[in-house]
Formats: C-alpha cells, sequence, structure tokens
C-alpha cells in the first residue's frame, strides 16, 4: 500500500521560483513557480501512486512563535511580488487536480504536517514527507520517511544520522544547540553543526549536555550557562507541534478525480500549453489516478496534418475547450474556388480574416484571406505565398474581382477581429468594406474593458478557454521572422483557418452574452461599430506636414535642449549625463545631498517625475523641462517628418478603440493624444500641422464637457444654473464658495476654483488638491469643506458613485457602458482610494468619450465629403480640413451637430475655431 504523503507546499513554492528563469504569459503573468510547483508535485505523484495526501501552505498571520519570540524569522526578506502574485494559482491548480489543500491562519505548514503524521501513525499508515526543510528530520522515525522531491532523494533514520550526525529524536536539541538564523533561533554562541552533533553524541541530549556542562571544555561550557534562558525558548521554537485539533478526516485526505474544466480554464490562463493539449487525452498525465475524463479526443492542427493539396481538412475537437469542432481546407484549385464562391453569394454573414506581409496597414499586401461560414467550417484562399516548392495559387486580382460587389454588399453582414485594418487591406485592393456586422474585439471591449486585453489570442483564452497558435509560432522571431507569404501552407494555412475559425465562435459567444445585456449591445452596434468605419476613413486621409518647419523647431530644440545640459552641469558642478537616470540620482542625492531620494530594486535612486517634483531645488526643474523637450524632439519633431508619406506629405495616426477603459480612443505611430494642449512647446508642434492650398484646418472643441457632465449626472441646482446661464463656470464657483459677487472675483481666486473643480474630477487627491491651490492643509480643507457645502450634489454624486462602485464592481456611462472598478475592493488603502476616484470620474470621462463618438459619427454623414474632411480626434477635440469657401457651412454644421449630439440638463458648448494650421485653429 503506497504511504500517506504530505507536501510542504511553500517549500516547493519557494524552491520552484528560484530554480527557474522568470516565465511570464503574455498578459505579464509571471508562472515560475506555479510550473515548477505543480509539475513537482505531479511527478512526486505519478511515482509514488499514493491515494492518500495533502500539500500544506504556510499563511502569512504570525504564530504562536512570533508571539514568543520578536525576531522568529524576522530576517526573512519579504516576498517578491512575482511570486505572491502566483500563489493563488497554484492553490487553484493543486484543488482543481483533486488534491487535497489545507493551511490554518496562525498556524505553521510544519505544524500541520506534523499533526498529520502522527494521525496516519495511529491509523496504521506508511508517511512520505516531501520537504526541503531540516526542521522535519524530528519526524523521522521506522515508519516516517523524509523526502526532498526536486532531488528525489529520501531521508530515512540511517539517512538522517548520515547527513546531520544525530538521530531523529535528537535533531530539536541540534537546531536548538547550533541555532538557526534564518528562523531566528539563536543557539549557543560558538556551537556549529559538527559541535552541536558531538556534544549530543556524548550526553544523550540536551538535558544531558546542560547537567554535565562542567565537564564540557573551552568556552562552550560557558556559553551553554550564559544562554539557558534562550535554549528554553529557541527548544520551544524549534518544536514542531504534533497535536492540533484539527478538523479534517482521513476521507478529506483522499485524491479526488481532477476537475477539467478548471483545469482548463487555468492551464488557459496560465498558457501552459502542452498541459492544456494533454487534458484531451485519454491517458492524461494530469488524471493522476489514471481515471480517463469523460471527454473527446483533440487532434492538433500541425504542419504534418494540414496538406497543401487542393483542400486539407484538420479535425479539431476540444471537449470543454468551447472553440468546438471544425474542418479546415486550403482553396487551391479553380473548382473549389468556384464552390466556396456559392457559399459566399448565399451567405448573409461570414466571419473573414486577411493575412498580409506586415501590420502596417499603409503598405501591407494580402497574402490570403480566410473565411468561415459557421463554427463547422474553416477556408483559407492563399495568393502570394512564394517559398521555393510552393503550389500554383489563384490569381488574387480575379478573386478579390469577384468578391467585390459582396464585400462592398452593406446588407452582407462581415464579422471579423479588428475589421478597420481588414477594411484597410481591402482597401488597398480598391475595396471599400460594407456591412460590418460584428467586431469580436470591439465586443470584448464593450462587454467588459477590464477583463482581458483586446487581442484574438487573449479573447479566445478568456471566452473560449482555447490557446490560439501564435504568429510566432508559425513565423519564428527576431531578425529570422518570416513573413506569412514566406510561410509554408503546411503551417500557414491551419493558423489562417484558426483565425476566421475562432472569430466566428467569438461571435456567437459574444453576441449571446451582449444580447443579455441589450444597452450593451446597442452600443457596439450604434457606437463603436460606426466609429470603426469613421476611423478607418480619418486614417486613410491623414493630415498634412510642414517638414521644413518641424525641421527648423528640431534645431531650436536641439539648442534649448543643449542649454537645459549646461545649466545641469553647472549647477551640479561636475560633468555627467542629464540623459542618465542612474547619474542623475547619484548627481541630487549623493553629490548635492537632496532629501527625498529612495533606491528601487536595482540599487540606483528613483529620479521619476513624481520624486522631482517634490524636490524643491532649481536643479530638478531643469532636468524635467530637459526631459520633457527631449521627449517632445524624439517623439514629434524628429519622428513626424520620417513618419509622413514621402509623396504627400500627410501623417496617418493609427486610432485605437479598445485600450483605454473609459471608451477614450488613444492613437499611435504618431500618437497625436500626448502633444501638450498649453503652453508654447504644444503650440510650436501643433503649427506643424497644415491645411493645403486652397482649404483651411478647422477645430472644434466641446468646452468643460465634463464639468457639464457633472452637472447633468449630479443635478446640483446651483452648477446647472450657473452653466444653464452661461456663467463663467470657474468664476460662479469662486463667487458660490467665497459668498462675493461674480464680478468681484479675482483672477487668483478664479484659478484656485478651476483647480478644484478639475481636480475633484479628475480624482486628485487632498495633496493634489492643496499643491494645486497653494494654501495649507488646514486652508484647503476649509475651502474644500466650503464648495461641497455650495454644491451638495456634487459631493452626494461623488458619494453615490463610490457606493455604486462598490456593490456592483463597476459604474456605466450616460450610453450604458460598464466601466469595472477591479481594485474598489483592495486591501491596500491607497489602491483601494485611488479605485475610488477613478471610479467617480469614470462616468465623465466616459461619457464624454461616447458624446464625441456619436458626433463624429453624425458629422461623417452629414458632411460634403467632397469639400470637408473630419481627420483628428484628440481627448474632446475634432480637427478638419474644409475648403475655403465651404468654412463657414462647415462650421456651423460641425457646431450644431456636436451641440446637439446628445441632450443633457445644460448645454453642450462647442468652441470652432480655423487656420492655416492647426495651432491658429485651436
Amino acid at each position: 500500500m503506497p504511504p500517506f504523503v504530505l507536501v510542504d507546499g511553500s517549500y516547493f513554492l519557494f524552491r520552484a521560483f528560484h530554480a527557474l528563469p522568470p516565465l511570464t504569459t503574455s498578459q505579464g503573468l509571471h508562472t515560475n513557480a506555479v510550473r515548477g510547483a505543480s509539475s513537482a508535485i505531479q511527478k512526486l505523484m505519478r511515482r509514488i501512486q499514493p491515494t492518500h495526501m495533502a500539500v500544506i501552505f504556510d499563511t502569512p498571520e504570525p504564530t504562536f512563535r512570533h508571539k514568543l519570540s520578536p525576531i522568529y524569522k524576522g530576517d526573512r526578506p519579504a516576498m517578491p511580488d512575482e511570486l505572491g502574485e502566483q500563489i493563488p494559482y497554484l492553490h487553484d491548480l493543486i484543488r482543481a487536480l483533486g488534491i487535497p489543500l489545507y493551511s490554518l491562519a496562525g498556524v505553521e505548514a510544519d505544524d500541520i504536517i506534523g499533526t498529520l503524521t502522527q494521525r496516519a501513525l495511529a491509523e496504521g499508515h506508511q508517511v512520505l514527507i516531501s520537504t526541503g526543510d531540516k526542521d522535519m528530520a524530528q519526524l523521522v522515525n521506522p515508519n516516517v520517511t523524509l523526502e526532498d522531491s526536486f532531488k528525489e532523494r529520501q531521508l530515512d533514520e540511517a539517512g538522517v544520522f548520515e547527513k546531520f550526525g544525530v538521530h531523529p529524536h535528537q535533531i530539536i536539541d541540534y537546531l536548538t544547540l547550533m541555532g538557526d538564523a534564518s528562523d531566528g533561533i539563536k543557539g549557543v554562541p560558538g556551537v556549529g553543526a559538527k559541535t552541536a552533533a558531538k556534544l549530543l553524541n556524548e550526553f544523550g541530549s540536551l538535558d544531558g549536555i546542560i547537567a554535565n556542562v562542567d565537564q564540557i571544555k573551552g568556552k562552550v561550557s560557558q556559553n551553554i550557562k550564559d544562554n539557558l534562558d534562550n535554549i528554553k525558548l529557541d527548544h520551544q521554537l524549534a518544536t514542531i507541534i504534533t497535536g492540533l485539533d484539527l478538523t479534517l478526516t482521513w476521507d478529506d485526505l483522499q485524491l479526488s478525480n481532477p476537475n477539467v474544466n478548471e483545469l482548463r480554464r487555468l492551464y488557459t490562463e496560465l498558457e501552459f500549453r502542452t498541459q492544456l493539449q494533454s487534458l484531451d487525452h485519454p491517458n492524461n498525465p494530469d488524471n493522476t489516478k489514471n481515471k480517463q475524463a469523460n471527454q473527446s479526443q483533440k487532434t492538433d492542427v500541425t504542419p504534418s496534418q494540414a496538406s497543401s493539396a487542393v483542400e486539407s481538412t484538420a479535425q479539431l475537437s476540444s471537449g470543454d475547450d468551447e472553440l468546438g469542432q471544425a474542418n479546415y481546407h486550403t482553396v487551391l484549385s479553380q473548382a473549389d474556388w468556384d464552390n466556396l464562391f456559392q457559399r459566399f453569394e448565399h451567405a448573409q454573414q461570414f466571419a473573414i480574416d486577411t493575412e498580409t506581409t506586415c501590420l502596417d496597414y499603409r503598405i501591407a499586401e494580402m497574402v490570403g484571406l480566410s473565411v468561415a461560414f459557421d463554427s463547422k467550417d474553416a477556408y483559407y484562399v492563399p495568393f502570394i505565398h512564394d517559398y521555393e516548392g510552393a503550389p500554383e495559387q489563384l490569381n488574387r486580382e480575379t478573386v478579390l474581382a469577384q468578391l467585390k460587389p459582396i464585400l462592398e454588399n452593406p446588407s452582407v453582414a462581415k464579422i471579423g477581429h479588428h475589421l478597420k485594418y481588414d477594411a484597410h487591406i481591402f482597401a488597398n485592393h480598391g475595396i471599400q468594406l460594407q456591412g460590418w456586422g460584428f467586431d469580436t474585439m470591439l465586443g470584448s471591449y464593450v462587454l467588459n474593458p477590464t477583463a482581458t486585453r483586446h487581442n484574438m489570442d487573449d479573447v479566445a483564452r478568456l471566452y473560449l478557454s482555447h490557446l490560439t497558435t501564435t504568429y510566432e509560432q508559425v513565423a519564428g522571431k527576431g531578425a529570422k521572422q518570416l513573413t506569412f507569404n514566406q510561410i509554408d501552407l503546411n503551417v500557414a494555412a491551419p493558423y489562417a483557418c484558426e483565425d476566421a475559425h475562432v472569430t466566428y465562435r467569438l461571435f456567437e459567444v459574444l453576441k449571446a452574452k451582449l444580447a443579455e445585456q441589450p444597452e450593451l449591445l446597442a452600443l457596439l452596434e450604434r457606437v463603436e461599430l460606426p466609429t470603426a468605419q469613421v476611423l478607418c476613413n480619418m486614417e486613410s486621409r491623414g493630415i498634412q506636414l510642414d517638414p521644413d518647419f518641424l525641421t527648423n523647431l528640431s534645431q531650436e530644440f536641439e539648442k534649448d535642449i543643449a542649454n537645459y545640459e549646461a545649466q545641469a552641469i553647472e549647477i551640479a558642478g561636475e560633468q555627467f549625463n542629464i540623459a542618465s537616470p542612474k547619474q542623475v540620482g547619484d548627481i541630487l542625492f549623493d553629490k548635492l545631498g537632496l532629501k527625498g531620494g529612495k533606491k528601487t530594486a536595482t540599487g540606483q535612486y528613483s529620479t521619476s517625475e513624481a520624486v522631482l517634483e517634490k524636490i524643491d531645488h532649481p536643479i530638478t526643474q531643469i532636468i524635467l523641462d530637459y526631459r520633457t523637450l527631449a521627449k517632445l524632439k524624439s517623439t514629434y519633431t524628429d519622428r513626424l517628418v520620417e513618419q509622413a508619406d514621402a509623396t504627400s506629405k500627410r501623417v496617418h495616426t493609427s486610432y485605437h478603440q479598445a485600450v483605454t477603459t473609459t471608451g477614450r480612443l488613444s492613437s499611435t505611430d504618431p500618437n497625436l493624444q500626448n502633444i501638450p494642449i498649453r503652453g508654447e512647446i504644444g503650440r510650436q508642434i501643433r503649427k506643424a500641422f497644415v491645411a493645403p492650398k486652397g482649404r483651411v484646418i478647422l477645430a472644434a472643441d466641446y468646452s468643460q464637457i465634463e464639468l457639464r457632465l457633472m452637472a447633468h449626472f449630479c443635478e446640483d441646482e446651483a452648477l446647472v444654473k450657473a452653466f444653464n446661464e452661461g456663467q463663467d463656470i470657474h468664476q460662479a464657483t469662486a463667487s458660490e464658495v467665497l459668498n462675493i459677487p461674480l464680478d468681484e472675483v479675482t483672477s487668483d481666486q478664479r484659478r484656485q476654483a478651476k483647480a478644484v473643480n478639475f481636480g475633484l474630477l479628475y480624482g486628485m487627491s487632498e495633496f493634489g488638491l492643496i499643491r494645486q491651490l497653494g494654501f495649507t492643509r488646514e486652508e484647503s480643507q476649509n475651502y474644500i469643506k466650503q464648495y461641497f457645502q455650495r454644491y451638495p450634489g456634487i459631493y452626494e454624486y461623488m458619494q453615490r458613485t463610490r457606493q455604486l462602485a462598490q456593490e456592483q464592481g463597476y459604474v456605466e456611462t450616460l450610453l450604458g457602458r460598464r466601466l469595472y472598478t477591479p481594485d474598489i475592493h483592495a486591501r491596500n488603502m491607497m489602491v483601494r482610494k485611488a479605485a475610488e476616484r477613478a471610479a467617480i470620474n469614470a462616468p465623465l470621462q466616459g461619457s464624454a468619450a461616447d458624446i464625441i463618438k456619436l458626433a463624429m459619427i453624425a458629422i461623417e454623414k452629414k458632411l460634403d465629403q467632397s469639400r470637408a474632411l473630419l481627420l483628428l480626434q484628440v481627448h474632446d477635440e475634432l480637427v478638419f480640413e474644409v475648403d475655403e469657401d465651404y468654412v463657414s457651412e462647415a462650421k456651423t454644421l460641425i457646431k450644431d451637430t456636436m451641440q446637439d449630439v446628445f441632450t443633457l440638463n445644460v448645454p453642450l458648448v462647442v468652441e470652432v475655431g480655423k487656420g492655416n494650421n492647426w495651432d491658429e485653429a485651436h
């Protein structure tokens, strides 16, 4: 009969974490400890084949030993965050494997193991304890064996004596004498392992040593006499408790069948591909009791299974994997294309995906396309795979010419993951995609923006429990990575088919989930999908640059940067690299002796913006100014010229809908959202965005939209009145709070009121408001108190929203967009408070994002596209390029549309400016 196995889970956890190199998922979750510990536990089980076992873990709560000794385990370093985040996953994985897991707050794992060992012995069982802790050697007897499972090295009674030089029953005395620095057991000075073993062999026990202490030669005798109280305490600390009152029964310790569904979820999230695939095979290694789970077998699509012949079929069956079964086909012959085209002609909807030569939509060339009309079949139509030995493929232009009427038919619904990209690719080949039926990236984003990143791999993992084949798996990595046209069809076809298949399955799953929340489905169909189409047009249009202006501006920045460097070196009194955070830290905190320096885990000082802003010294502002200018130079004045089209001189940004948690858009390549709105530097960069001859730039900006939304949400009488009467809201605030007439408010008083208005909107902390106001803490607190007395509706809104976020885990925008607050119940107060502030701001920022998207959709429909084009969306602003003779009409149309697109209980106000460049129009 196999022994009862007790596993020291904490040892396995730490051992695996330090033994394996850092491993992370695509989401950034560390997994080395989970992978190593779970693998070692399963290996142990396969070797021993136990019927009963338990994995025991320590808990963070202090134990009786901490009360006995304030230094007990006091020198142990804090657990790294990279390890701490893995503990819940390892616990869940062990339970899902059907292994009993036990821990008890305030009780050490050693004592639980000791107690369970004695219970098992009393019932006549052999016990195997898997640990690397030498303290456990005290439990060894003829029926208890110790082993380090990472080394597969067992210690019986003879093994203990061989290793330590004492018998198991002497281990407690041995540890007491020699001490253990990591546990805070002092030991007797001058007594190491060899001396402790020698004394115990001579006198038999610690009591025997103390009774014969005068016979011991040298300083050891006196040290024992001087440390009798410590010896007594250390003996208590070293003794494992074996008589705890545990509620566990023998049946509780029996292995159970693995929970395959839970294992699938965990392996998917942890990205353990091999383990995930093993769940679908009859001889599942995770089924530690060798009981075959009731599930169908999955055959993975590999190069050897996919054929580059006329048709290749791969059976995908995944049991509890929600992807489902599908046949994958490669379409190479005219006959097979004719059959597939018939399906296109009769389809009301289909999922489609393009494979391209690169990710840059402006230059990417279509290599092939994949399609799925249902969840049972997926097809890949290759065009230009050109590796050696590639089969003949269909003519791309001929195929696309046939598909053009269908792809441009708005009555046929196209399903895609990031349809905007595919629309660009089709446009590159003369097809204007119409009938955007469903975008699974946007569907995932609308359903829950914080649940995952919204690329296909992550969305499939979350909603289908399916690990997709990654591009790196088929194309390689780094400098040797192939472009898709270079990949063998044996590999490329299954990959492409999977894209269409996964997209269709995600459509089915996400559409069903969204249908349960009609407001979210409406948000996707009426806001996000139409916005994606508008953004596609905006990206294609781009905006014209003045390269010469940018080049000159970059040269001016370079002079200013050099001047900042010189000033900093002069103040420091020595040469240093201002661009080096390490050297800056050394100068500030070592050379100049400034206060506020804190070293990071790398051993160098932090010189982040947050740190430097708190230091009142001329050099810190110079460094901050230097960094700002250097970043703007490298990001904009240098890079924009490179990013502009060589012929048209227009720069084309990429907009992203599924990144921020509030619904706001972001942009990259270039990022036009981060150009400073105020200040001379930002103005100079905006001057580089110009209108071509015969046209002007119009910039339309929502005025104080989030404050107006606050008035709408909170329904505060004074705030609503101020907006409806067209008052300067900051002046009105100062008047209300200070109880003075409007016309007596000074510019400084208005500034203070503005700081509070926007500070509350953006969740500024009390410290931040104090800094903005320039008051003492007491003055600021009194000001804020008076503010809430004059605007009680704002205070009530903040309290109500905070409570709502706590109760339901999310808040909502005016259009029903859900803004989740996962940290609202965080144990860390700072994290929790930040989540509360974010929850207060989210409905305002999210509603502003929804409103400007509605405006973009409406304007795009109304503008005469031959005379005016929407080019950019930046925060609460839209930028247009308009014919000079159409300005007046366009200005009125844009302003009216933006102001009327949504009705609040206060007016939406839009300011429209014009100019030859963006700065003049802003």
